[in-house]
C-alpha cells in the first residue's frame, strides 16, 4: 500500500431493506453520505476498528461485538471525503439491529435510512458501486424503479 492509500472500515446496518447512511463533518465537505465507519488506527485490526467506529459514531450506549459483524468484502476506491485520497475498505454487515435513538454528535451530522434509487442523497461510490450490487444480489435491499 502506498502512502496515499488509507485503510478504512465500513459497517452496513440494514433495516426493512434500507441502509443506514451518515453524513459526517468530513463527508459534508463534499456533500457525501457514507457508511458508519472510518479509519483503522495503527496497531488496530479491521474488526477492532469497526467496533470502535460504531461506538464513536452511534453513541447512545449502542455497542457491537465481533460476533455481530460479518466481513463481506474488501475493495479500493476514492474516499468520499477527499477525492485525492484512495481508501482500502473492509466492509462488514452488522447482524445486530440498532435499538437506540440516532442522535447527531461531534462526528456525525446526520443519519438516514436510505432506500436504493433515492437520488436525493449523494451516496458514496463505496455504496453504489460495491455494496449495492451485493445487497441486491443477496436480497438485503431492493432496487427502486430498477435503479441502484
Amino acid at each position: 500500500m502506498n502512502d496515499k492509500m488509507k485503510r478504512v472500515v465500513g459497517i452496513a446496518f440494514i433495516k426493512d431493506g434500507k441502509l443506514l447512511i451518515v453524513q459526517s463533518k468530513r463527508s459534508s465537505k463534499t456533500n457525501s453520505w457514507t457508511f458508519v465507519g472510518g479509519g483503522v488506527e495503527d496497531g488496530e485490526s479491521d474488526i477492532e476498528a469497526a467496533i470502535r467506529e460504531v461506538s464513536e459514531e452511534i453513541h447512545s450506549g449502542f455497542f457491537i461485538e465481533e460476533k455481530d459483524l460479518i466481513p463481506i468484502m474488501s475493495f479500493e476506491d476514492v474516499a468520499a471525503s477527499d477525492p485525492n485520497l484512495m481508501i482500502k475498505m473492509t466492509l462488514f454487515l452488522a447482524k445486530k439491529d440498532i435499538d437506540v435513538k440516532l442522535v447527531p454528535n461531534e462526528e456525525i451530522l446526520y443519519y438516514h435510512w436510505y432506500r436504493l434509487g433515492d437520488d436525493s442523497y449523494n451516496v458514496s461510490s463505496a455504496i453504489t458501486d460495491h455494496f449495492a450490487p451485493y445487497a441486491v444480489k443477496n436480497g438485503l435491499m431492493y432496487k427502486k424503479n430498477g435503479k441502484i
